[in-house]
């Protein structure tokens, strides 16, 4: 089994066989190679539709990347290793053997998936297979924290997945909230109503006051580190206590 690590050293190591270690104009590294690969994978796309989505300064590469990945998997192949995204790819190939997968769904009655906001499409592909039709299906998550793209994480397997069960499954708003207060709530979700699609709810606050949030747009996360710093130093000094 390779870990993060080890998949990425193997990647150096085929850089250098390539002799794209050492390249007057710079490769892309081993850890971008590896996520550029992970996308492919996770997201069963094309690798020129990758690299123009999500790596776009690296599209003049592409036939070489293609090679790279090519010897990569075929040297994963030789010494009967897996890594981390082959343990989807796999599971996913075994689930679409329907004997295997009804011997598979077979063993659970329910299939409880959380954070289905984070997941990918071999991720939502597995779980239907597991219950063909949906049925002893329950997936919990939020479209609107549908923001990582973790292993080609995409947001639209939570919001067809309704649609995806035969018949359509049933949809739950969970919207007491008892981790905030009101007017964060409310001014969360003016932001949210502005998207294109999503689950329309509203949530309530069981935590009552609070006061009024500030939107305050920032360039980067040195500058949302400051911002913060700067505003706790300038309660402190109007007599704010910093235990507050």
């Amino acid at each position: 089994m390779l870990d993060r690590g080890d998949s990425a050293d193997l990647l150096d190591l085929l850089l250098q066989e390539r002799g794209l270690a050492a390249s007057r104009r710079r490769f892309p590294r081993k850890d971008t190679c590896l996520a550029i690969y992970s996308r492919r994978v996770n997201g069963g796309r094309p690798l020129d539709e990758v690299l123009q989505d999500a790596f776009p300064w690296c599209q003049e590469w592409a036939q070489e990347l293609s090679g790279v990945f090519r010897s990569y998997a075929e040297r994963k192949q030789a010494h009967a290793a897996l890594d981390y995204d082959d343990l989807l790819l796999y599971w996913h190939a075994l689930m679409q053997e329907p004997r295997l997968a009804l011997d598979v769904g077979g063993r659970f009655d329910h299939v409880l998936v959380d954070e289905y906001q984070d997941v990918n499409r071999l991720q939502a592909d597995i779980v239907l297979a597991l219950k063909p039709g949906g049925a002893g299906i329950t997936v919990v998550g939020d479209d609107a924290q549908a923001i990582y793209s973790f292993r080609a994480a995409s947001v639209d397997n939570i919001l067809e997945f309704p649609a995806r069960c035969d018949p359509p499954a049933q949809v739950i708003a969970l919207e007491c909230n008892y981790r905030s207060i009101q007017p964060l709530l409310d001014a969360a979700y003016a932001l949210i109503a502005g998207a294109s699609r999503g689950y329309r709810k509203s949530l309530v606050a069981v935590r009552g006051g609070g006061l009024r949030p500030r939107l305050v747009t920032v360039q980067d996360d040195r500058q949302q580190a400051d911002y913060v710093v700067q505003s706790v130093l300038r309660r402190r000094e109007e007599g704010t206590p910093l235990a507050r």
